[in-house]
C-alpha cells in the first residue's frame, strides 16, 4: 500500500542505492499526494468526476468496493469535515494517517541507513495491517447492510 509514483529513471539520478531510491520515491510520492489534497481540496473531486468511473467489484458483485469513498474522504479531511470523511469510508482515517506517517519515516530512513531495513519491515507490516482493517470494515459494512 506504499505509494511510489516517481519513475525509476528519475530516482537513478538521485541515488544509486536501491533502498535509498525506494525511500526517496515513497517520500516524494506521499508529499505529492498529501500536497495535492491540501492545495486543491474540492478541485480533486471535480476533476475525478470528469473521468468516467468504472468499479469492477461494483459491476460484478453489485456492491461498493472496499476503498470506495476514500478519495472523497481525503478531500473531506483536507476541508476539516471529519464526520463526512468517516461517513464516506471509515477506513479513510487509518489510510490518511499511514500516508502522513510515511513522511517522517522515510526522512528518518534516509538519515539513518542502519535502520532502513527495520523501517521498511515495519512500514510493510503497518501497510498489511491497514489492508486487513480495510477488508474487515468492508465485510462488516456488507453484513450490516444485508441485515437491514
Amino acid at each position: 500500500m506504499e505509494i511510489s509514483i516517481i519513475p525509476r529513471w528519475i530516482l537513478k539520478y538521485l541515488s544509486t542505492d536501491f533502498l535509498r531510491q525506494n525511500d526517496i520515491s515513497i517520500l516524494l510520492s506521499n508529499l505529492i499526494l498529501i500536497g495535492t489534497f491540501i492545495l486543491f481540496k474540492n478541485s480533486v473531486v471535480d476533476f475525478l468526476n470528469e473521468i468516467p468511473h468504472f468499479c469492477l467489484i461494483d459491476r460484478l458483485l453489485g456492491v461498493e468496493c472496499p476503498v470506495c469513498g476514500i478519495t472523497r474522504g481525503f478531500c473531506e479531511l483536507s476541508n476539516g469535515n471529519l464526520s463526512k470523511a468517516f461517513t464516506l469510508n471509515s477506513s479513510t482515517f487509518p489510510v490518511a494517517l499511514f500516508f502522513i506517517l510515511q513522511i517522517p519515516l522515510r526522512i528518518f530512513s534516509l538519515l539513518n541507513r542502519h535502520l532502513r531495513l527495520k523501517i521498511n519491515f515495519w512500514s510493510k507490516y503497518l501497510s498489511n495491517t491497514i489492508l486487513v482493517l480495510i477488508m474487515v470494515v468492508w465485510i462488516t459494512k456488507l453484513l450490516i447492510n444485508n441485515m437491514l
